[in-house]
């Protein structure tokens, strides 16, 4: 979806959709977690024109959080893990995240 106004991509960011979604994964949302998707959502709408991959979420996330540990600290709030849990929440179709540059080997 675009915001026409502002010509940016944005994203469904209701609260209560959130907080829907988390009670399906199984998530009690507390302020980090609340922290990591709204950094995850602002992310996606930053790089409107790029065709993000799993990789792309994953670096940002360890950087984010490299003082708390990094993936440590984000499986400790997403043990199902952390990528797929934040976009999910916020909203970002794991279809835009799917990296297909992960070929398989025969």
């Amino acid at each position: 979806m675009y915001d026409t106004v502002n010509m940016v991509r944005t994203i469904s960011f209701d609260r209560d959709e959130v907080e829907k979604r988390a009670r399906k994964l199984g998530i009690n949302l507390t302020d980090e977690h609340w922290d990591a998707i709204k950094f995850v959502k602002n992310f996606y709408d930053y790089h409107e024109d790029e065709d993000l991959k799993i990789g792309d979420y994953s670096n940002a996330l360890k950087g984010k959080y490299a003082k708390q540990g990094g993936l440590k600290y984000l499986y400790s709030l997403f043990p199902d893990g952390p990528i797929n849990s934040v976009t999910q929440l916020a909203g970002i179709s794991v279809n835009s995240i799917q990296d297909n540059s992960m070929g398989s080997v025969h």
